[in-house]
């Protein structure tokens, strides 16, 4: 591929990821803030999120093995686009009638479409890579990560000054931009459609080949106790803000410090594997993570906190482009999207479901908010020691 058809690859899909985060923002960072300004506790507001990350890791599978077999990641998204943002747009209305049931089915409606769209994404890249590999994932996934940041601060600002309907109304708006910017996005190339081995690749038998490598397993494992963490710092930092006698604008701009410190390492990242390989990167990682959640845990102002989080760095920014360049090595191209999918249904809805579980029940049971992030860092250290334990045994090794 010359030159120019690259970068415009590259330009296309950094525009898509910024859409989908910027848009999505307004939900991802301020769920757990905007219903306990609804008056829910904020225990229930976690037990709200279990639920709606039990959904998400049962659907997210059924898309990528839809992608896999039958539909391209570009189609499914742009049908979830579109979805998503007129949920967006309806959330105002269920939170404003109060009954939980129709909050929690429009919640739920999120999940199923806009929420879905980051495991497509990837996997739509990591199928571009394997077609093109000078494809930068890390610069167009860290031009995500610059959308979350601006939108974060801008969003929380927005919530402040006027209201969390005007902010889930402006992420419709911009999540309808997405339809357009996945139309003009180069599709993946279609593997081996017409055999009929892989006509007869029954859902068993693509997750059978999925886990049948030893790499793909050992990072799965690392990498959903890793994330575990990031889940506890989504939902307790803001709670813990609040209990710091913080604003919504505080949650917005500590979402927002994460998301900027992101986006250099993304854009070096593919620097960074050339000089240290995966498996080093892993460790720094693991290493990160334990030191981000210790520390985070026993931080006394909410200026400490949001500090602490430059971490994010050395932590989902190293991690996520890591993985998904290493998938592009491993992952067999009949099953990407299953693989990629499965991935994002474990590192970011299973850890969901256990982590805002674990939330939940220390909250209910009177643990601060910040005392729980212990049990986090524990998660993190024993993610740290398989990382080193695939490094000892050459797992990680192509």
């Amino acid at each position: 591929m010359n030159k120019s058809k690259l970068l415009v690859l590259n330009i296309n899909g950094m525009l898509l990821q910024a859409i989908f985060w910027f848009g999505s923002c307004a939900y991802m960072a301020f769920m757990v803030a905007t219903l306990i300004d609804y008056g829910w506790h904020a225990g229930s507001a976690a037990a709200a999120l279990t639920v709606m990350a039990v959904i998400a890791m049962i659907v997210q599978p059924f898309y990528g093995y839809i992608s896999d077999k039958y539909l391209s990641e570009k189609i499914i998204s742009i049908a979830l686009f579109a979805f998503s943002a007129v949920c967006f747009f309806l959330l105002p209305l269920s939170l404003g009638s109060g009954n939980t049931a129709l909050i929690l089915l429009n919640m739920a409606g999120i999940t199923v479409t806009g929420m879905q769209i980051n495991g497509l994404l990837d996997s739509w890249i990591v199928g571009l890579k394997q077609e093109f590999s000078s494809i930068n994932y890390g610069l167009i996934r860290g031009c995500g990560s610059f959308a979350y940041a601006v939108a974060a601060q801008l969003m929380g600002i927005i919530t402040v000054n006027f209201s969390h309907d005007l902010r889930m109304r402006i992420g419709g708006g911009v999540l309808l931009l997405g339809v357009i910017a996945a139309v003009t996005f180069r599709s993946t190339r279609r593997i081996n459609k017409t055999e009929n081995s892989v006509n007869r690749l029954t859902g068993l038998k693509a997750l059978k080949l999925v886990f049948s490598s030893k790499r793909y397993n050992l990072l799965l494992i690392v990498s959903f106790l890793l994330l575990l963490s990031n889940t506890a710092i989504g939902t307790l930092l803001q709670i813990i803000i609040r209990d710091f006698g913080g604003t919504t604008a505080q949650v917005g701009t500590v979402a927002a410090v994460m998301a900027a410190i992101e986006v250099p390492f993304m854009f070096l990242m593919a620097f960074f594997i050339k000089k240290f390989g995966y498996e080093k990167l892993i460790i720094i990682c693991g290493i990160s993570y334990v030191i981000r959640m210790f520390l985070s845990a026993f931080a006394g102002t909410v200026n400490s906190l949001i500090l602490i989080q430059l971490f994010q760095g050395l932590t989902y920014a190293v991690l996520l482009p890591v993985s998904m360049n290493y998938f592009s090595k491993i992952v067999d191209e009949h099953v990407r999207s299953t693989a990629v999918t499965i991935f994002t249904a474990v590192t970011a809805s299973l850890t969901g479901i256990l982590g805002n579980l674990v939330t939940s029940a220390f909250l209910l049971a009177g643990f601060s908010a910040q005392s729980t992030l212990i049990f986090f860092a524990v998660c993190a250290f024993i993610g740290l020691i398989l990382a080193v334990y695939g490094s000892v045994r050459r797992i990680w090794a192509l």
